[in-house]
C-alpha cells in the first residue's frame, strides 16, 4: 500500500532515485509520475496530468488507458488512473505500490506499481469492480528540458540513424533515444557510430 512520508534510505541501500518528472507514451496510453527532490518518494506535482481533460492536475501517478491491456475476456479496455498523494520508493528495490484505492464517489479499485531502473522504469496499472477488470503494462523514462540545443543535437543522431541504420529495427531502437529528447544520451549514442561523430570544437 502506498504510505506518505518516508524515512530516508538504509545505510548500504541502492541510492535513491532520479527526482522530477517521468514519462512514457504508447498507442493508446499516457503515463506520468513526479519523484520528489529526495527521490525517496512519489510526490504529487503540476507537471504530472496526462488526463487534464476529466480532472483538476497534479498527481503524483498519472495514467490514462484508452482500448489498449486486457479485461477478464482478454479484449482491450481503458480507464484513467490518477493518485494525487506520496508514494514511497522502496530502495532497496527500487519500486512502488499502491494497490485498491478507492476515488471519492467511486466503486471503481483502482492498483500501480512500478520499478525503476536507471533512467526507465516500467509497471503494472489496474482497475477492478465486481466481477470486471482491466490490466496494462507501462514504461515511462526521465523527462528532459527539450530545448533548442537539445533538440540540435538528437537530430544530428536521427540524422545519423537514417544514414547507417537501413534495417528498420535498428532505425526505431535509435529513434526513440531520439524521441527522448536528452542531449547526453544522444551523445552517447552518437558517439557509438564513429562514421557519424561531429567534429570536436577547436
Amino acid at each position: 500500500m502506498g504510505g506518505a512520508g518516508g524515512a530516508g534510505a538504509a545505510p548500504g541501500s541502492a541510492p535513491a532515485q532520479i527526482p522530477g518528472l517521468w514519462e512514457g507514451e504508447a498507442n493508446g496510453l499516457r503515463v506520468c509520475f513526479y519523484v520528489s527532490e529526495d527521490g525517496l518518494r512519489l510526490t504529487k506535482s503540476p507537471e504530472c496530468d496526462v488526463a487534464a481533460q476529466s480532472k483538476a492536475g497534479s498527481q503524483s501517478y498519472d495514467i490514462t488507458v484508452d482500448l489498449v491491456g486486457t479485461d477478464e475476456n482478454g479484449d482491450p479496455c481503458s480507464f484513467e488512473l490518477g493518485f494525487d498523494a506520496d508514494v514511497v520508493i522502496d530502495q532497496e528495490t527500487s519500486s512502488f505500490a499502491v494497490r485498491g484505492f478507492r476515488p471519492a464517489g467511486s466503486d471503481v479499485e483502482l492498483s500501480f506499481s512500478g520499478e525503476l531502473t536507471g533512467k526507465s522504469a516500467s509497471g503494472v496499472a489496474r482497475s477492478e469492480s465486481a466481477n470486471s477488470f482491466c490490466q496494462v503494462g507501462w514504461a515511462a523514462s526521465v523527462s528532459t528540458a527539450c530545448d533548442e540545443a537539445a533538440i540540435e543535437t538528437c537530430l544530428d543522431l536521427q540524422d545519423c540513424c537514417r544514414a547507417i541504420l537501413v534495417n528498420p529495427v535498428f532505425f526505431e531502437s535509435c529513434n526513440s533515444v531520439v524521441l527522448q529528447c536528452d542531449p547526453a544520451e544522444c551523445l552517447r549514442v552518437l558517439a557509438g557510430y564513429p562514421q557519424c561523430a561531429p567534429e570536436p570544437d577547436l
